[in-house]
């Protein structure tokens, strides 16, 4: 197995696991690119600070997906990368990454309090959808798993009450962290 491999699953061959993690980088690749233009689209342009900063922390938390499911594909099909170098690349980013996610929250927020900082209702939607979306991707990259619908075995864990289980590059920082 490829060093850092860190799935225990027991009956699935590494082309199992291939071909259901191959497509989650081009994904967030796509929704990088995507969801800017989707919340420019349906705001009818009118965004403003209020909705720029939790838009900025969606989109690089789709970023920081792409980097981390491309390099673990790479990692699965063993071709050469720095995944040490990634992992810390990563490690580094999670404070920043956590502080620009709840600024994007603190700035949704402000939005609906105060009325005159945002531009309007779609700036409000706007700003309240991306800190949402901000948020889960934080939390479903560096804590836990949230997402349950692409794969039988996770989504009758998660009807069975067994909880969210620490995310796949949630358990790669931690084998960085124990490595140190």
């Amino acid at each position: 197995m490829a060093k850092g491999f860190s799935i225990t699953a027991t009956n699935r061959t590494r082309a199992d696991i291939l071909a259901r993690l191959e497509p989650y980088w081009k994904m967030e690749a796509g929704n990088a690119v995507l969801v800017p233009v989707l919340v420019a689209y349906f705001s009818g342009g009118q965004l403003s600070w209020i909705s720029l900063v939790p838009l900025t922390a969606t989109v690089l938390m789709l970023v920081i997906g792409t980097l981390y499911w491309r390099a673990k594909v790479r990692q699965l099909k063993g071709q050469p990368q720095n995944w040490a170098a990634l992992l810390r690349a990563l490690r580094w980013a999670q404070l920043p990454m956590q502080g620009l996610t709840l600024a994007g929250c603190g700035t949704a927020l402000a939005g609906w309090v105060g009325s005159d900082l945002a531009l309007g209702t779609p700036d409000r939607v706007a700003a309240t959808v991306c800190a949402a979306l901000a948020a889960l991707e934080y939390v479903n990259y560096y804590h836990r798993q949230l997402q349950h619908f692409d794969n039988a075995a996770d989504f009758r864990r998660m009807l069975t009450g067994q909880g969210f289980r620490a995310s796949w590059m949630a358990r790669d920082l931690a084998a960085v962290r124990k490595a140190r």
